[in-house]
């Protein structure tokens, strides 16, 4: 059966507001692309941004994205009644014109994935004003299309950098001299001693331990810890041999809000497993403990597998609006590998 494409996805009244839009108050069609176009850009340079600085400041990497950021996010906690999935992100609230300085200002740390600082930095003025008439409803102008696409072609080969390198994984010698290791691969952490085994056993459900590098950093040594590292990631995966889970109500759990939710970069979901990625330059004793949160709140929202429809599978990826930027299904930091190639991150 030939699978649905996007448009009929669409709900009638999405698909009205875009009818209406296009044909009752004559918006121009490029500005429908130029708007999606954008979207592609923005965000993954937003995402970008948070990964690389939660990787190296830990939690401590709010403090370094501005002030107006921060004041703004407080400001919006008057309006909780219409908030959105977004509204805890600190970096969604962060204006687009301080959003290429403040790259520029974290270059070591974005360099390997975006492309030469030259030239993005010379295409900054035309990007935003591309993206101010945009704000402003101003029809654009005929090469806009074309601008912002070429940017996300010369972002593709950083775009699978960011990606594949947050995706390969490496596993840690269980004899390693570091606390995260004799906690979660030496079982060590109370939590490790109570769950693992249980879970392998009552669950069918398989723990790993892995750490991942950002492109900006250096693998450590033969012999060296991972934890206190700037750049390096704990994953713990949970593989779900015969059971899956909800992502909202898995979120929601009262063991992540203790101190899991605090620490981890994001909570990775693929069908078959959930992971949780932390810094690893984070306080170890905090990540260890907030490993075995993450792993009772897996083993408490665990369902039965169920088979889905082709029309539930072709929908999952628009039901994820609701879902908090830090739970990442169907994206490039969950999909792209180093076995995806050839692969196209924007299709621009």
């Amino acid at each position: 059966m030939r699978a649905r494409s996007t448009w009929q996805r669409f709900s009638f009244s999405t698909k009205a507001s875009i009818d209406q839009a296009l044909y009752a108050s004559r918006m121009p069609e490029e500005t429908l692309a130029l708007y999606s176009r954008w979207w592609q850009l923005e965000t993954y340079l937003r995402s970008l941004l948070y990964v690389e600085l939660r990787s190296f400041h830990g939690v401590e990497w709010v403090n370094h994205i501005g002030q107006s950021a921060t004041t703004r996010q407080q400001r919006d906690e008057s309006l909780k009644y219409m908030a959105t999935a977004d509204w805890e992100d600190p970096l969604s609230y962060l204006d687009v014109g301080k959003l290429f300085p403040l790259l520029e200002a974290n270059w070591p740390l974005v360099e390997p994935s975006l492309m030469n600082k030259e030239i993005l930095m010379a295409r900054t003025s035309e990007l935003l004003a591309i993206r101010h008439r945009l704000g402003h409803l101003r029809r654009p102008h005929s090469d806009d299309l074309n601008r912002l696409e070429q940017t996300l072609r010369d972002l593709e080969k950083g775009a699978f950098s960011a990606y594949a390198s947050y995706n390969r994984e490496f596993y840690p010698d269980p004899n390693l001299a570091d606390p995260v290791v004799a906690a979660w691969v030496r079982e060590e952490h109370e939590t490790a001693q109570r769950l693992i085994q249980h879970a392998d056993r009552q669950y069918d459900v398989l723990f790993r331990l892995s750490y991942t590098v950002r492109p900006y950093a250096t693998a450590p040594a033969a012999g060296d810890p991972i934890s206190g590292q700037t750049g390096l990631l704990w994953k713990a995966t949970y593989h779900l041999r015969t059971r899956e889970t909800r992502p909202s109500s898995l979120w929601r759990d009262s063991y992540l809000n203790r101190n899991a939710r605090q620490l981890l970069l994001h909570m990775l979901l693929d069908g078959g497993s959930v992971a949780f990625t932390f810094p690893a330059v984070d306080d170890s004793k905090r990540v260890s403990d907030a490993i075995g949160e993450a792993f009772d709140a897996v083993l408490l929202n665990l369902r039965p597998r169920r088979e889905r429809s082709e029309r539930e599978l072709s929908e999952t990826p628009m039901r994820s609006i609701q879902l908090d930027p830090r739970i990442e299904m169907n994206s490039g930091w969950t999909i792209v590998d180093d076995t995806t190639v050839p692969i196209t991150i924007f299709g621009a």
